[in-house]
């Protein structure tokens, strides 16, 4: 392939290092593990964000158990980690119109690996407004205007960018639809530069064009005015020659009367992705008319796989002796950040990721009784760990994050730990230093998840519904499969009858065999759901 046309890789979100506040959750996981695993094979492959402010990325815990957040301290004009894109000693910009704004998009730039970059862009910068410069707050942030504003700059401030640097993709990676807009500036430069009529330019533009859906929940599927999205378009339109109402009429939902950026994002691309095969299953059947292929996620070995775990020919006691490190250092580690700490003798079950209503983090706490009684065994004790955030406007999953830290404080106190401001470097810890990964969604709701796929990879087993990547895997032997129907009393009953039993049965000389099997099995299967994998397929499947 030739590297002078790379792959241009979309995203709202890439998560790369803890501290830059460009993350939200999975989705920007996955776009890093993305770029991660590109650089390791060296694939051709230019990453283009968002730089945010941070204002609400730093979580914090009241008394109360009620989250509260912080601004991050992270400042991109100082930081180390990434610089200012420059030519000839200047910053480089470009020029973007928010119906009628002119406005300076600034850019930076994080090298990933030793041949690929990562690019964001921000109107954050002193040639704006205030009121522009704050656009740039937080990820999702704001009303709807505010919203299609970020996903303006990200799409046609990228792609302006790009062609600024001349740098020419031979495709454009539409990692959920909020990248939508980049049809709009790639047909008006094939319209300039090929002189085609719009329709034509459009049909071109579309060709070079690939989407990826990350979920079928309306979160990650927003619609918006039409009313405003013509405001905004109407600028690009007239460039175009075109009027505002051609130029979405590919996002008007017929029902609503909204503009859909997942319509939008699906009839502007030659063929999309779905993240698993029930997810891929569910689309078909939702949108039929689309060219689907499904590419299961995956994660980047070297990221979160510790180096040990990468030898297959450890023994029973080599992989047992390296899991306890990690267990004690996860101790360590929660001690730090919490005050509070256990011991790590005891099986760890971790619970860990985003915190939202359908993730259902509160199921397992539904008879209390049971559960301190399971937590509580003097002979076979289990310490409970959980971390997670909750969008700032998710007022509900708030409210489960505190119900959960109030049954922590009181009748699971001892045993059970809320572990704040969970961010690449926890995560990182807990999927190496659990015994247990817990994942509760809500069947049919998870598109993929991975999580689980990094806690395999380091030996912890998995014990989760089977939705998502999780429903591809024959869990007998490996891990436990949830009843999705009754979350609460299959996790009680399979802790008392098989998973507490099974971590104390212990060898004369302290090893729990069976255990160490299962971990064993689930570390080989961990290679099936890899990034090495996942691109190889986008490259077969997405990129031919």
């Amino acid at each position: 392939m030739d590297k002078k046309l790379p792959i241009a890789y979309f995203c709202a979100e890439f998560g790369i290092e803890s501290s830059i506040p460009t993350y939200a959750g999975g989705l920007g996981i996955l776009a890093g593990d993305t770029l991660r695993e590109a650089a390791d094979i060296d694939f051709p492959i230019v990453g283009i964000g968002l730089m945010y402010q941070g204002r609400f990325f730093t979580q914090k815990i009241l008394d109360n158990g009620w989250q509260t957040e912080e601004p991050s301290q992270f400042d991109p004009d100082e930081s180390t980690l990434v610089r200012p894109v420059s030519s000839y000693g200047k910053p480089v910009f470009v020029i973007v119109n928010l119906a009628g704004i002119e406005t300076w998009i600034k850019a930076y730039q994080l090298r990933v690996g030793d041949n690929i970059t990562l690019y964001f862009v921000s109107c954050d910068n002193d040639k704006n407004s205030r009121e522009i410069r704050n656009v740039m707050a937080a990820d999702y942030y704001g009303d709807e205007e505010n919203q299609i504003r970020q996903q303006i700059i990200l799409s046609i401030g990228g792609v302006r960018l790009l062609k600024a640097l001349k740098i020419k993709p031979r495709l454009y990676h539409l990692n959920e639809g909020r990248a939508c807009f980049t049809n709009w500036e790639v047909t008006k430069n094939i319209i300039e530069k090929e002189h085609l009529g719009f329709n034509e330019a459009k049909q071109k533009a579309k060709n070079l064009t690939v989407y990826t859906n990350h979920t079928i929940l309306g979160s990650g599927n927003p619609t918006y005015s039409l009313d405003l999205i013509k405001k905004y378009a109407l600028w690009h339109a007239s460039k175009m020659n075109v009027s505002s109402d051609e130029l979405v009429h590919d996002g008007v939902n017929d029902k609503t009367k909204r503009f859909d950026i997942t319509q939008f994002a699906l009839n502007t691309s030659k063929i999309a992705s779905a993240v698993s095969k029930p997810h891929g299953r569910l689309l078909k059947k939702t949108n039929p008319n689309y060219n689907w292929v499904t590419i299961t996620n995956g994660v980047n070995m070297p990221q979160w796989q510790y180096f040990e775990f990468a030898n297959s020919q450890l023994s029973a006691s080599d992989i047992w002796n390296v899991h306890r490190e990690r267990k004690f250092k996860l101790a360590e580690i929660v001690l730090k950040r919490t005050g509070f700490g256990y011991d790590a003798n005891r099986l760890v079950v971790s619970w860990a990721r985003r915190v939202s209503d359908y993730k259902q983090p509160h199921s397992i706490f539904e008879d209390i009784d049971r559960l301190t009684t399971i937590l509580k065994n003097q002979q076979r004790p289990v310490q409970l760990l959980f971390a997670g955030k909750a969008h700032v406007g998710d007022d509900t999953a708030k409210k489960i994050i505190q119900e959960i830290i109030l049954f922590m404080q009181n009748e699971l106190s001892g045993n059970a730990i809320f572990v704040h401001n969970y961010n690449i470097a926890l995560a990182k810890e807990l999927v190496t230093g659990s015994d247990v990964w817990l994942n509760t969604p809500e069947f049919g709701k998870e598109a993929c998840g991975t999580s689980g796929m990094k806690a395999i990879a380091n030996g912890v087993l998995n014990c989760t519904t089977p939705d998502g990547w999780a429903n591809e895997v024959k869990w007998d032997g490996i891990g436990w499969k949830l009843d999705a129907k009754n979350v609460a009393e299959s996790f009680y009953s399979l802790m008392e009858n098989e998973i507490v039993p099974l971590f104390y049965n212990r060898t004369a000389n302290g090893l729990p065999i069976a255990w160490i099997e299962r971990m064993r099995k689930s570390i080989s299967l961990s290679r099936k759901f890899s990034t090495r994998r996942m691109l190889d397929e986008y490259i077969k499947k997405l990129y031919s």
